[in-house]
């Protein structure tokens, strides 16, 4: 994605009689979907090559800035950098940091929106951004309602939008935030129609033709007359009135719902009081009250929405990088000690301050089958920071037939914490995680119990119990030795009455000569079974009879060829 927030050039008469420069603020995506390709070539490849033609051919009475976001974290939806702020333009400097970006991170296009057009004074004069989008928001944020929000404060404002190759979801996302704010939506599909679009939206081109006379300004037009007023705390400021949502009833009756901020086209508010349901941002913060407007037509005092914030982080390695998956947070209110087991419908993948009513929260921290709890306290007015140690190793067992033998499939792997656990659950209890063959763990750093499984065929397999002890940062290979073997025999019959198939039971022979079946070793009359090395016989009961072969050996990590005749 890039984005172009640009101010309008407006001729505006002062003593000079000059035209007033413009300013545009660049912001390049250096989001993970750029590697995206477009006709062969990757769509960040596309942009820095769009991008290095405007900068080098930029116009030096437009003020240029450049913002990069997406580029340093996996996951991170406040990794926005300000390189320049709008000024004059350093081309190679501009040039270099595009042509650097390495897209790996997430698309916090909200944000993006409300950073240009803060950078460009949009509270101010006829302002615009223009918003080159290759996908969605990725940040749980409303990029529609956000450029509404912008619109609201500034009626002039706009947002133009160009979809770089998207789909149609993507392109109805879009074009709502252009809709919203009275902008233009264009379609880009390959370099050059990105180029031309561009060229028709972003304020450079225009500064190079003569200014025309200046017109007499405009009648200024209304703002806002009215504001709602939230505190996040008894002795807190006033909040800023974009940042809650209202729901305002009167008598009962819906009269309002929207942001804080109204203009004369904006139901009234007569003195009286007004039953109200508060939001901070888009959060989890959320009271009902009631507030007073006075003789005045004012708001009397503030909603206190007795709220704070907290900023998670986790870590996954020693030097406390960020996990290299998503680290997702849950939360569940705690009250009177006794933590409820319903989560709040507020999970978050972090990197952002998360919004809550004050109190104790239980958070729970997971990152694949890691996970991680916290309790913490939200303070009203206050942001608390937690940090979630989530480094871990990775197991990667692997299984022999025998000491020193080749590496064998046909594995089933499930893992505990404790050998109880283990012990009690088996190869069908939950465990920890469970895998195959060729199984990656990610796991905390500890002991481990680990069942394997090894089964050649359906019917027939043999479980072997292991402890593992997993390091951090490590990956550990532990060796597991089933002590098995393997026999691959046909039994046939000699009676004509009992056909092709039938069924054959296999029996472990005991020192003095007698036998016991083995457990899950029946099968067909063709078979390879899996046994631990011992003697053994086959069993065919024909009607009351019970008919047995000759014993044969199975040694481990061999495999036993047995061919036998039932009489």
């Amino acid at each position: 994605m890039v984005c172009y927030a640009a101010s309008s050039l407006q001729a505006q008469e002062d003593t000079a009689s000059s035209a007033a420069a413009g300013k545009v603020m660049i912001v390049l995506d250096g989001s993970n979907s750029m590697w995206g390709q477009v006709d062969g070539e990757a769509k960040i490849t596309i942009a820095k090559d769009v991008m290095t033609d405007l900068i080098t051919n930029w116009d030096d009475a437009v003020d240029l800035g450049l913002t990069v976001y997406g580029h340093r974290r996996k996951g991170d939806c406040a990794d926005i950098e300000i390189v320049a702020l709008p000024g004059k333009v350093n081309r190679q400097a501009l040039i270099n940091k595009v042509q650097s970006i390495t897209p790996r991170g997430k698309t916090p296009i909200s944000k993006t929106l409300l950073l240009a057009a803060t950078s460009v004074g949009y509270f101010s004069g006829k302002s615009s951004v223009v918003l080159v989008s290759d996908g969605l928001e990725t940040c749980n944020a409303d990029p529609c309602a956000q450029a509404k929000s912008l619109g609201i404060i500034n009626p002039g404002f706009d947002v133009h939008v160009i979809g770089f190759d998207v789909t149609e979801e993507e392109f109805k996302s879009l074009q709502c935030i252009a809709t919203e704010t009275g902008g233009k939506f264009f379609r880009a599909n390959n370099a050059e129609e990105l180029k031309d679009a561009l060229r028709q939206t972003v304020a450079a081109d225009p500064v190079t033709e003569p200014a025309p006379e200046p017109e007499p300004a405009p009648p200024a037009e209304t703002g806002p007359g009215f504001f709602l007023y939230a505190k996040l705390c008894e002795d807190c400021d006033r909040s800023k009135p974009l940042d809650v949502s209202w729901n305002v009833l009167k008598d009962g009756a819906s009269h309002y719902q929207g942001l804080g901020v109204l203009y004369p086209e904006d139901p009234e508010f007569e003195p009286g009081v007004y039953q109200v349901t508060a939001r901070y941002l888009n959060s989890a913060l959320v009271r009902d009250a009631e507030i007073t407007i006075g003789e005045d037509g004012q708001q009397l005092g503030e909603v206190n929405l007795d709220g704070g914030g907290v900023s998670l982080y986790a870590f996954a390695g020693d030097d406390e990088t960020l996990a290299p998956d998503r680290v997702l947070y849950r939360f569940y209110p705690v009250v009177d000690g006794v933590e409820s087991a319903t989560e709040l419908d507020v999970a978050i993948q972090g990197g952002d301050v998360t919004w809550l009513p004050a109190g104790t929260y239980k958070v729970v921290a997971k990152h694949q089958t890691i996970s991680e709890t916290a309790q913490i306290e939200i303070i009203a007015g206050k942001i608390v920071e937690h940090t979630f140690d989530m480094r871990f190793g990775n197991l990667q067992p692997v299984a022999v037939m025998t000491e020193g033998g080749k590496r064998t499939g046909h594995m089933t792997y499930r893992v505990y914490a404790t050998e109880e656990a283990a012990l009690a659950g088996g190869m069908t209890g939950t465990g920890v995680t469970a895998g195959t063959t060729n199984a990656n763990f990610a796991l905390k750093a500890g002991t481990y119990w680990v069942w394997a499984r090894y089964a050649p065929s359906a019917a027939s397999f043999v479980d072997r119990l292991f402890p593992v002890m997993v390091t951090a940062n490590k990956i550990s290979n532990p060796v597991f030795d089933m002590d098995v073997g393997v026999v691959d025999f046909e039994i046939t019959s000699a009676d004509d009455d009992i056909g092709v198939f039938f069924v054959v039971n296999i029996l472990q022979v005991n020192p003095d000569g007698s036998d016991g079946p083995v457990a899950g070793a029946s099968a067909n009359r063709t078979y390879l079974a899996a046994l631990v090395p011992g003697r053994y016989r086959f069993l065919r009961g024909i009607r009351d009879k019970r008919v047995v072969t000759e014993d044969f050996e199975i040694v481990a990590g061999e495999t036993t060829v047995f061919k036998a005749t039932i009489r």
